[in-house]
């Protein structure tokens, strides 16, 4: 595929898991999971899911809130969960998913290309996650050694509010020396990432297959059942339009067309407004 020269475009702000790496974003959705059945608390792997793309503290806190958990909480402990239980639930969920991080940090395909290729043309490439820096730590020395390496990244330990506040965004900016923040595009395949990326006055890219609102590894994606994945994709594809996506893509092999598309948007937006 042939990729033009993207003029306008001053950077590119990917999520990670379900975007960059962890094709179909497995790794905290099996230890949320995990961290309830602890307490004798069944969630399922869809309820796990609702909330990913929020910081891992507000996810619990999202969890905690659902109808299902309150009454078998009710049931088994005789009071509703409090903000004293949310942290209970993510001292032991913070260790638990930096343990087996690691295990899902293989770059999903056309990442490693897709990321080459901005920086080749001098766009800046930033990151935003829900993750805090003691995960991070032990996925960057894998995404390195691929060679998956952005220009800034930003945890949500880095900010006072994660997603779908749009301050990990902005740190990324500053740090970068990028704007404006209209010339941006945030890619990511949860409804907290297009919400962030809306907040900060980004464009902004869904992903479906690789992400969270399908939910498949790549082995289990490439077996499925044709029409029910094709059922599966076209769900994701309206949750993440239904947030305000601008656009929507299977995954980041499928992006570049869609930025020479915004790119080609932004110039024309830029004459419309040189000519007032």
């Amino acid at each position: 595929m042939t990729m033009n020269k993207l003029k306008n475009i001053k950077a590119v702000i990917f999520d990670w898991a379900g975007t960059l790496i962890d094709f179909g974003c497995i790794a905290p959705t099996q230890v949320f999971v995990a961290v309830f059945s602890q307490r004798g608390i069944f969630i399922s792997v869809e309820e796990a899911r609702g909330p990913m793309g929020l910081a891992k503290k507000d996810h619990v806190r999202a969890l905690i809130r659902l109808k299902s958990v309150e009454q078998q909480w009710e049931q088994k402990y005789g009071i509703h969960p409090d903000e004293s239980d949310v942290e209970a639930i993510y001292a032991d969920l913070n260790p638990a998913l930096a343990k087996i991080v690691s295990n899902y940090s293989e770059p999903i395909p056309g990442a490693i290309a897709l990321i080459k290729s901005l920086k080749e043309q001098g766009i800046k490439v930033g990151t935003t996650t829900g993750y805090v820096d003691e995960m991070m730590e032990n996925i960057l020395p894998i995404t390195t050694a691929a060679g998956l390496i952005p220009d800034s990244i930003v945890n949500s330990s880095d900010v006072s509010v994660g997603r779908p506040a749009p301050w990990m965004i902005f740190k990324n900016c500053e740090r970068m020396n990028v704007f404006p923040l209209s010339a941006i595009v945030k890619i990511g395949d949860t409804v907290a990432d297009i919400e962030e990326g809306i907040n900060a006055g980004l464009w902004t890219i869904g992903l479906t297959a690789s992400g969270n609102e399908v939910g498949l590894s790549l082995t289990e994606m490439e077996t499925a059942d044709t029409m029910w994945l094709k059922g599966k994709l076209a769900l994701a594809e309206q949750k993440l339009l239904d947030a305000g996506a601008d656009y929507i893509a299977e995954g980041v092999w499928e992006c570049w067309p869609i930025l020479e598309e915004i790119d080609r948007h932004i110039g024309l937006l830029q004459k419309e407004i040189s000519s007032l």
